[in-house]
């Protein structure tokens, strides 16, 4: 079965041709398609310079490269932030039922943890339906019912 590459002109033009190439497939279809491309239209009296080939082969093995070690990358940042998060909920966790002073713009406000989580990103603990982050505490004391 003959294989059929279709041109190429007026790729440039189209603004939806850079996310059509990127969803062509991975980079080894990519780079055989452009290696059948570039073979098929080659000047048989000045053919593809070796040299050149190989250059050509080894960019493609490290944009291939480069592209896993991005893959790895993301994954193991997306695994370390969930593993982060988890594990502050669960250290925080620990508050709950403690008295705290917090400093708030408008001074200082007290109570007892009630609560603990993730809002906007940062965590909080909940007293007496407000939330105060955890980097506003300044005191954390003993157990609600301790001293009372």
């Amino acid at each position: 079965m003959p294989l059929t590459v279709t041109g190429t002109q007026g790729a440039a033009a189209n603004p939806w041709a850079g996310e059509a190439l990127r969803q062509i497939g991975s980079l080894e279809d990519q780079f055989m398609r452009i290696l059948i491309t570039q073979l098929q239209y080659q000047d048989p009296l000045e053919p593809v310079n070796e040299r050149d080939f190989f250059a050509q082969m080894a960019q493609f093995t490290t944009a291939a490269q480069m592209q896993s070690l991005n893959n790895n990358i993301t994954w193991l940042c997306g695994y370390l932030v969930e593993s982060h998060i988890g594990r502050s909920l669960l250290e925080a966790a620990n508050l709950i039922g403690k008295r705290f002073e917090a400093v708030v713009p408008d001074g200082a406000a007290t109570g007892v943890i009630e609560g603990v989580r993730f809002s906007s990103g940062s965590l909080v603990i909940l007293s007496e339906g407000q939330e105060f982050p955890v980097e506003s505490l300044v005191w954390i004391g003993g157990a609600a019912h301790e001293g009372e």
